[in-house]
């Protein structure tokens, strides 16, 4: 054991700015440069300490490594497959959308969930969907990529979002399942 930790050291990986340079944890490493391009997953829950927010996960990508302190960027989120299946229902209709979204400061892909009181018709469903789009589009595209995850954290947009829909369709949730910086 201790021959296949022999030359290696310890990095703390920090989260961004953003987070408030929080240490996400620590990893082993032989040489800075292998530490780049990792990817690393968090709860909200641990950086925030809102228990709340438990079903978010967060991923950082390792950008560059200073004096033993691996520097992170925002990667992605995702929320858990526990929380999804919670609340997904019977006689309850899930919409998914997935787009490619332009920020100020990065193309993201974005995958929400909305679920439904009851069954909805096909053409409903798609009216809904095209909803989403329209609407995330039109609240997203002028922020930058900060702006958007403290939107999504506190839950300001998803909100807004679901008021907005209540005129095509009331929904029981919604939620940004996923999100990816391409």
């Amino acid at each position: 054991m201790a021959s296949k930790l022999k030359g290696k050291e310890w990095y703390q990986i920090v989260a961004p700015k953003f987070f408030g340079d929080f240490v996400i944890g620590e990893t082993l490493a032989m040489e800075p440069n292998q530490l780049k391009g990792r990817v690393i997953e968090t709860s909200l829950t641990d950086i925030t300490g809102d228990p709340t927010k438990y079903y978010l996960k967060f991923y950082f990508k390792v950008e560059d490594v200073k004096d033993k302190k691996a520097i992170t960027k925002f990667f992605g989120h995702d929320c858990t497959r526990d929380f999804l299946a919670r609340i997904v229902r019977r006689r309850a209709t899930r919409i998914d959308t997935n787009d490619v979204i332009e920020l100020k400061d990065n193309k993201i892909r974005v995958k929400a969930v909305a679920i439904s009181n009851r069954k909805v018709s096909k053409s409903l469903e798609i009216k809904v969907r095209r909803s989403i789009r329209e609407l995330i589009i039109e609240n997203v595209s002028n922020m930058k990529t900060e702006e958007f995850l403290r939107e999504i954290i506190d839950g300001k947009l998803q909100q807004k979002i679901r008021k907005s829909l209540s005129k095509v369709y009331p929904l029981r949730q919604f939620e940004f399942r996923k999100t990816e910086v391409l």
